[in-house]
């Protein structure tokens, strides 16, 4: 198997740990301050090890990819998980992987092959077994904050596919300059939330720092090298690991029981993510590995 298709699929696994930690330990958190705290200070440690700034010509195009793949994806993120129950969140933010399909087609002339489009509907099969239940509460709004979060986020991939990056940037440095920029953004609209972070415990600001070094600074450079290095179509397939890992920690930490839906949902994610991997062993790209 591919090593550089694992290293990316650990992005996913470890992104599975956001909801139980928001949920557990900054719930009463506004979305854009979390989001803030979360994907600024990783994007700072990340500018600080990196220590260069885009080409100028650039600035345009990584501010739109920074708009779509971090400010406003964690922003309508938190939002979607404040409002709706996290399975139904985590099922349409799966829907990403499909969209990434179809977007592909338009913006990169990449026409989405049977095995593509029969492992996407595997994988959010999957996840919508192993996370909807039948009396999930629906809310409107929170439903277009998770499409909302899917359409940026495969947005933001399939441009980032298509424009390319500078010369000889690596993947840290990209990741740098998205997340600075992403929270940049997002900095004007958290200031009046400020007093929320006096309800934060210590268990909070753990969670916290956990969200934003490993689940922030180190999977965005794990997921910035995988989308340099393979096809588009199969990075995206690696995300219903998300909701799975998701769905493991509450087992073991909540302790709910396991359906017999959420364990052939399980499977198909599995399943879906392993056929992914299979077709990997073409070339790949060439593009700088650190």
């Amino acid at each position: 198997m591919n090593r550089v298709l694992l290293a990316t699929a650990l992005a996913p696994l470890i992104w599975g740990s956001t909801y139980l930690l928001t949920s557990s330990f900054l719930a009463g958190v506004p979305a854009p301050l979390l989001s803030v705290l979360r994907i600024l200070p990783a994007g700072l440690l990340l500018l600080l090890a990196v220590r260069r700034l885009p080409p100028r010509e650039w600035w345009l195009r990584i501010g739109v990819l920074a708009l779509l793949r971090q400010g406003l994806f964690f922003t309508l993120l938190y939002a979607a998980a404040q409002s709706l129950p996290g399975g139904v969140a985590a099922t349409i933010g799966a829907s990403s992987s499909m969209l990434v399909l179809g977007l592909a087609f338009p913006l990169l002339g990449q026409r989405p092959s049977a095995l593509h489009l029969g492992l996407a509907s595997a994988g959010l099969l999957g996840v919508a077994l192993v996370s909807l239940g039948a009396d999930a509460a629906l809310s409107g709004l929170g439903l277009l904050y998770a499409l909302g979060f899917a359409f940026v986020n495969a947005l933001g991939v399939v441009l980032f596919k298509r424009w390319g990056w500078p010369a000889g940037a690596t993947p840290l440095q990209q990741a740098s300059w998205e997340l600075t920029l992403g929270g940049l953004m997002l900095l004007p609209l958290s200031l009046g939330s400020l007093q929320a972070l006096a309800s934060v415990t210590a268990g909070g600001w753990a969670a916290l720092a956990f969200l934003t070094l490993i689940g922030t600074a180190l999977t965005a450079w794990l997921w910035q090298r995988g989308l340099n290095l393979l096809p588009v179509q199969q990075v995206s397939l690696l995300g219903p690991l998300s909701p799975l890992m998701a769905l493991g920690l509450d087992l073991l930490i909540v302790r709910h029981a396991l359906s017999p839906a959420q364990a052939a949902g399980a499977l198909l994610i599995l399943g879906s993510v392993i056929l992914t991997a299979l077709p990997a062993r073409h070339s790949l790209k060439a593009a700088p590995s650190a």
